[in-house]
C-alpha cells in the first residue's frame, strides 16, 4: 500500500494541477488564500525562493493577475524612489546658501503637486512599460531561439516581466538601489524565462542583455552627439 501511495504524484492541494501544470503561485490562488495573504506570500516567495515561485506560476490563463501584481509592486517601488529622492534632495539643498535654496526646488523632487501627480500616473506608466518591455523581450527570445520548447507564448513572457517587478524592492537600499534592482531583475528574468519558456540560461541571458546593450549604445551615442555639439558651439564662440 505504501509503495502505491508514493508513486501517485503530488496531492491535489499541491502546487501542480492536472497534467502536471502549475496551479499558480500564491497570488494566482488568492481566491482560496485571500487577496492580502496571497499577495504577501507571493511577494515573499519571489524574494526568498524565486525558482520555486516561478515553478508554481501558471504559464497562461489571464493577464489580469500578473498585471495587477506588477502595478502594485511597481507603484511601491516608485513611492520608495520618490522618498529617497526627496530626502537626499533636502540633504543636498541644506548645503546651499539660503538665497539659493528657493531657486533650486528640483533638488527635492519638485513640487508636492508634481510628486502626487507622478504617484497617480505611475500605474499608467507601469502598464505601458510592462507591455513594451514584454514585447521587446519576446522578440529577443525569438531571435535567440528561446521559444522553441515553449507553450506559454507572449503571455508567458508578460508573466515573467510582471513578476520580475519584485526587483523594484531593491530601491529600499539608498544610493545602490538602482544597481541592485537592475542585477536582481536580470536574475529573476533568467529564472522566469527558463521556467516558463523552457529556454536555456544562455538564451535567457542573451535575450535580456540585447535590449540593455542597445539602450547603453543609444545613451553613448546621445552623449557623444551632445558633446560634439557643445564643442562645436564653444569653437564657434571662440
Amino acid at each position: 500500500m505504501s509503495d502505491e501511495i508514493s508513486t501517485t504524484g503530488p496531492p491535489p492541494s499541491g502546487p501542480l494541477g492536472g497534467d502536471n501544470e502549475p496551479r499558480g503561485n500564491p497570488w494566482e490562488r488568492r481566491d482560496e488564500l485571500g487577496t492580502g495573504q496571497g499577495f504577501v506570500e507571493a511577494l515573499k516567495l519571489f524574494v526568498v525562493s524565486p525558482v520555486e515561485a516561478f515553478g508554481q506560476t501558471r504559464r497562461k490563463g489571464d493577464y489580469a493577475s500578473p498585471l495587477l501584481f506588477a502595478i502594485v509592486v511597481g507603484w511601491v517601488g516608485v513611492l520608495i524612489a520618490k522618498i529617497w529622492e526627496t530626502l537626499f534632495g533636502m540633504s543636498i539643498l541644506s548645503t546651499f546658501p539660503p538665497e539659493l535654496r528657493d531657486q533650486l526646488p528640483f533638488l527635492v523632487g519638485g513640487s508636492s503637486f508634481g510628486l502626487v501627480l507622478s504617484l497617480i500616473l505611475a500605474p499608467v506608466y507601469i502598464l505601458v512599460a510592462l507591455f513594451i518591455w514584454s514585447a521587446l523581450l519576446h522578440l529577443c527570445l525569438v531571435l535567440v531561439g528561446g521559444l522553441k520548447h515553449s507553450s506559454a507564448g507572449f503571455e508567458g513572457t508578460f508573466r515573467v516581466v510582471s513578476y520580475t517587478t519584485v526587483a523594484q524592492l531593491g530601491s529600499l537600499v539608498p544610493v545602490l538601489g538602482s544597481v541592485i534592482t537592475l542585477v536582481w531583475s536580470i536574475v529573476l528574468g533568467v529564472i522566469g524565462i527558463t521556467s516558463l519558456h523552457k529556454s536555456t540560461q544562455g538564451q535567457a541571458i542573451a535575450a535580456l542583455l540585447i535590449p540593455l546593450a542597445l539602450c547603453c549604445l543609444c545613451v553613448v551615442f546621445f552623449l557623444m552627439t551632445l558633446g560634439a555639439g557643445l564643442m562645436a558651439a564653444f569653437a564657434t564662440q571662440g
